[in-house]
């Protein structure tokens, strides 16, 4: 046979992939502000690229309450145009210049207001082109690939604790529980350069599931859970993965991307092709939290809920948000404006029968001399 004739052959064996894509992110049920971004690359805007092949972000800020989601929005953003307007048909070069641009751009943003001073965030991003895949990372969100009955998470934790188990100092399951799991060794815009982990072109498969998250997902909801929850249709998958957050009391903003390779030809609707907004946010409204499914959650499960991230040279800049229980805590100890504690209560106390007793003998002292007066007109009558 023929070389012309085997690549024919293959051409046909093997459909053109493409990437069916959607987006769940939620602030969660103790943060005020959704510090996470995600976004992706439409069809549209991809026939104009050099490097071309559909885009998925996902970005985890932190540095205060402002911070964290600057600099995650700037990430994503930035990432995005950087490698829609790149010059270059590498996918791999085109991904390290766009978070190398990203990265420069949220330093140069902090220096400048100091309000967004030691701001940053985690960036993972993945890239899918003519049935192969292509990912540059930063920090401790994760890119997971679901193949079949196995699923492996293909990014590298950029963070203290993850070291120390690569290093052989703890054990996977010590690291999650140890105290200073939340504190990351790479980040990006903390400084004025980044160390980028790219990796591709690697094969990609029909049916292939990638999960992108950010470590308030993947912090509670263990690997055996995300491998089942990714068998089902996508839309359904991202919407599940979130409630089982929720479900466990998702003390962390909660984000994932979950992306399907499909034929060119089935992807549908339920990829946003010719959206508007690149950004799909789809947050769980109330009905959907108060029907979200309850999951026994074990002691060690509840003791690995992620905490605010703290870059390891500006963890001064993180602020952490008290859970319920500490703000009420906090709300009983503190008197109310106006009031005097415990003590002073006796002296007020002491204070209402000292004015009681005057005003009762005042009151003794005018009837007395009412008395008085009546008793000397009576006399001066007679």
């Amino acid at each position: 046979m023929s070389e012309s004739a085997t690549a024919e052959e293959s051409a046909v064996t093997t459909p053109r992939l493409g990437v069916q894509a959607v987006l769940r992110t939620d602030v969660g049920l103790v943060r005020s502000e959704n510090q996470d971004f995600g976004t992706y690359t439409t069809p549209r805007e991809e026939s104009h690229s050099h490097p071309g092949g559909r885009l998925l972000v996902v970005a985890d800020g932190m540095g205060g309450h402002r911070g964290g989601a600057t600099a995650s929005r700037l990430a994503g953003e930035t990432v995005k145009a950087q490698y829609l307007g790149s010059e270059t048909y590498d996918i791999g070069q085109a991904l390290r210049e766009s978070l190398t641009r990203a990265n420069a751009r949220i330093f140069t943003e902090a220096q400048a207001n100091p309000d967004l001073r030691g701001m940053g965030t985690t960036t993972s991003a993945l890239v899918v082109k003519d049935n192969q895949g292509w990912f540059a990372h930063v920090g401790d969100s994760r890119i997971y690939l679901v193949r079949g009955d196995e699923i492996r998470q293909i990014t590298e934790d950029h963070s203290l604790v993850a070291s120390m188990v690569r290093e052989g100092l703890l054990t996977p399951k010590e690291a999650e529980t140890h105290p200073r799991r939340n504190v990351l060794q790479r980040s990006m815009g903390v400084g004025e350069d980044v160390e980028i982990d790219v990796s591709g072109p690697f094969p990609i498969q029909q049916n292939d599931v990638f999960v992108l998250c950010s470590d308030g997902l993947h912090g509670l909801v263990r690997e055996p859970e995300l491998k089942q929850i990714a068998g089902l249709p996508i839309n359904q998958a991202a919407t599940e993965y979130v409630r089982l957050a929720l479900s466990r009391g998702a003390p962390d903003n909660v984000t994932v991307i979950v992306a399907k390779i499909v034929p060119i030809g089935e992807i549908g609707n339920e990829t946003l092709i010719d959206a508007d907004e690149t950004l799909a946010d789809h947050p769980l409204d109330e009905t959907q939290r108060d029907t979200a499914p309850i999951v026994p959650i074990t002691e060690e499960q509840v003791a690995a809920q992620p905490k605010p991230k703290e870059p390891a040279d500006v963890a001064e800049t993180t602020v952490e948000t008290p859970f319920q229980a500490e703000r009420l805590e906090k709300t009983l100890e503190t008197p109310i404006a106006g009031t005097t504690p415990a003590s002073g209560g006796s002296f007020l106390k002491w204070a209402l029968i000292t004015i009681l007793i005057l005003g009762g003998a005042a009151g003794g002292w005018q009837y007395w001399k009412q008395h008085q007066r009546q008793g000397n007109a009576t006399t001066h009558s007679r």
